[in-house]
């Protein structure tokens, strides 16, 4: 997001003067307000447009991509209000008032902004089409006054020849107030004039002189800036092309749709091109307000994130508590006006993790890994339901799991690992179809494996090792049959090994050393034909070790010690690079003889 003009000035004036910071947010918010307000205003009133936008027919339309990436459409449209049918002609406007070079490429589709009216974005400009005393008009925006508000420049008036124009006195012309040639008089005259660009608001001059109140970004000695209600002029001598206007429609944008929210609406979006006599709906941009407050929603939460997690003491924290922009605050991403990542990790935070972080409805992404977090994790963390990855693993976290973790329901990886946990796996983890990842490793988890999570359709992975889980292994993880690898390792896990199992075709590695197991390996593990890994060490398996776990032929690496197995050991899994079956103390199976040829 582009920073809007405001709050850039109040950065630079913070930097003068640190030590009213306070008041320059608070001077911040309050303008801010200020601002959106007559907006809000405007989308609330009674009309059918802030729900959706007029039907319309298009009647013709140009479609302009500066960018693989992003192309919008001006369209000529016939539009339907009541009974009546009007014409917003918007690119017949656009090519009678200067065309790119006045305008730039669009930057929105046409849209309902407000009721009554419809209007689209450039890159240097806002144009509406809208009832105006009786009869629909075009009209453009009045950028600089939306920016800036009337008045406000310095009285820097030139005694150089020019074209007096307006109420304050100002002249367009070809020279500045130092009397370097810069030719803003006959580019305002060959693009339109008063019609395009409104009346000038300042002189020509330098934009580091001093005592100006407004300046623009990159202001530089030798860059010559005249301000217009509608654009602003400047004059780069080192340019073959020495006059250019601002894109000053990028910078209204902003300003009405602040923190990157118009990205949140599909009209700002990359579209595609419009057909002559296609059906048209405007979207309805009608909840802006909404949108910026929820943007301070989230920045409260942060707020309250950093001072339950002893943010002064962290390694980084730039920004945080200032008023830049969240996406400048270290660790933190938006998008669409909502904080979507937030990662802290290994960043020295400590304290209990505040239910306010319930709050970040937004998020995508929760990763604190490897701080010095304590308490438990709070139920309201289930609030997160666009969260795909979220990462607490590497703390000294307490207490159970809660069962609201069950109500991520776009949750696609959690790991929770090497924390002090406690209590039961929750069987509501059942219900995250979308997760792929779960790791509860280096805990002290107890109780069963919930069968519940044999309703993990999209699992790869489980770790679950060094708990103290007891109980079967359900049968049910036999479903999970895109599972890459079971890590149940050190627990107290007791019972017979599945011979569902054998169903895990995708399984890569099998892990259930070191637990309480007891009667035959099933021969259905010898199915498992992609498995590099398997061990069944320290358990209190018994009988034969099945043949048919010679067909493994992927295995890498075999662990059988520490159980009472009998008979022979399959000739193939002494032959796996990594293995312990010489030390179980039984003889190589015999390979069967061959049947002599020609014989039943």
């Amino acid at each position: 997001m582009t920073r809007s003009l405001a709050t850039h000035l109040n950065v630079r004036w913070l930097l003068v003067q640190p030590r009213r910071a306070g008041a320059v947010l608070l001077a911040s918010l309050l303008a801010l307000v200020a601002f959106v307000s007559p907006v809000v205003a405007d989308e609330h009133a009674a009309d059918d447009m802030t729900s959706a936008g007029p039907s319309a027919v298009v009647q013709q339309s140009a479609f302009l991509a500066p960018d693989a990436s992003l192309g919008h459409n001006i369209p000529d449209l016939l539009v339907t209000v009541g009974e009546a049918d009007v014409g917003c002609n918007f690119l017949t406007y656009y090519r009678a008032t200067g065309d790119v070079l006045r305008w730039g490429y669009p930057t929105s589709e046409v849209i309902a902004e407000r009721p009554g009216g419809l209007t689209q974005y450039y890159q240097r400009g806002i144009v509406d089409c809208q009832e105006r005393n009786g009869a629909w008009q075009m009209e453009r925006r009045l950028v600089w006054d939306d920016l800036a508000g009337p008045g406000g420049e310095p009285n820097l008036l030139s005694e150089q020849p020019g074209m007096p124009l307006g109420p304050w006195g100002h002249r367009v012309s070809n020279v500045a107030i130092d009397g370097t040639p810069v030719g803003f008089l006959d580019f305002f005259t060959a693009l339109g004039g008063l019609e395009a660009f409104g009346h000038p608001k300042s002189e020509a001059r330098p934009d580091d002189a001093p005592g100006a109140s407004f300046n623009l970004e990159s202001a530089a000695p030798g860059v010559i800036r005249q301000y217009f209600q509608a654009a602003v002029f400047e004059f780069r001598p080192d340019s073959p092309d020495q006059v250019h206007l601002r894109f000053l429609g990028d910078a209204s944008r902003n300003a009405r749709y602040p923190f990157d929210i118009h990205q949140a609406f599909e009209s700002f979006q990359a579209a595609e091109p419009l057909e002559d006599g296609q059906a048209f709906e405007p979207e309805a941009v009608s909840d802006v307000d909404a949108r910026v407050a929820q943007y301070f929603a989230d920045r409260d939460a942060l707020v309250a994130l950093y001072h339950a997690l002893d943010g002064p003491n962290w390694n980084l924290s730039d920004n945080w508590l200032s008023i830049a922009p969240l996406r400048e605050w270290y660790g933190v991403t938006t998008g669409a006006g909502r904080v979507v990542e937030l990662d802290l990790s290994q960043n020295q935070l400590s304290g209990q993790i505040p239910a306010d972080v319930g709050r970040l409805t937004g998020l995508t992404e929760l990763d604190l890994f490897g701080n010095q977090l304590t308490g438990g994790i709070p139920p309201a963390i289930g609030n997160l339901d666009k969260v795909t990855r979220l990462s607490l693993w590497a703390n000294q976290l307490s207490g159970s799991i809660p069962a609201e973790l069950g109500d991520m329901e776009s949750l696609e990886w959690v790991a929770l690992g090497i924390n002090e946990l406690t209590g039961g796996i929750p069987p509501e983890l059942g219900n995250l179809e979308t997760l792929t990842h779960m790791d509860f490793t280096l805990n002290q988890l107890s109780g069963p494996i919930p069968a519940e999570l044999g309703n993990l359709p999209n699992v790869v992975w489980i770790g679950l090792w060094s708990n103290q889980l007891s109980g079967p292994i359900p049968a049910e993880l036999g479903n999970l049959t895109g599972l890459t690898q079971l890590d149940l390792d050190h627990n107290q896990l007791s019972g017979p090994i599945p011979a569902e199992l054998g169903s895990l075709v995708n399984l890569d590695e099998l892990w259930l050393r070191h637990n309480r197991l007891s009667g035959a390996i099933p021969p259905e593990l010898g199915n498992l034909s992609n498995l590099t890994v398997l061990g069944l060490g320290h358990n209190q398996l018994t009988g034969e070790i099945p043949a048919e776990l010679g067909r493994l032929e992927n295995l890498r690496r075999v662990y059988l010690l520490g159980n009472q197995f009998s008979g022979c050991v399959p000739a193939e899994l002494a032959g796996v690079l990594r293995n312990d079956v010489d030390e179980l103390g039984l003889p190589i199976c015999e390979a069967e003889a061959e049947a002599p040829a020609g014989t039943a």
